[in-house]
């Protein structure tokens, strides 16, 4: 199994949008970097993590600014009295 390289796009490239992470074959990551697509991404230092990446989990996940990341599993559901999600959903999704 090859290592992935993890690149943050710096312009839209098939279906990827700027600012989002990636983790490609060496090869390919460098082929977007070399075309001005992409850049190396080196994950922040333990604290100085940033908003956009700290939702990451693994080298191969994108993240996306302003998408949905899982935190605690406990999320409020919006009803009075504190209430919150258990972190199962029940409800289909669309």
């Amino acid at each position: 199994m090859s290592d992935k390289v993890v690149v943050r796009f710096l312009k839209a490239w098939r279906g990827y949008s700027a600012e989002e992470l990636a983790g490609f074959d060496e090869e390919v990551a460098e082929g977007l970097k070399s075309k001005g697509f992409a850049e190396a991404y080196e994950k922040p230092k333990a604290g100085k993590a940033s908003a956009k990446a700290s939702g990451a989990k693994n080298a191969g996940e994108t993240v996306t600014a302003g998408s949905p990341t899982e935190s605690s599993g406990a999320a409020s559901n919006g009803a009075e009295g504190g209430e919150v999600n258990s972190g199962t959903d029940d409800d289909a999704k669309p």
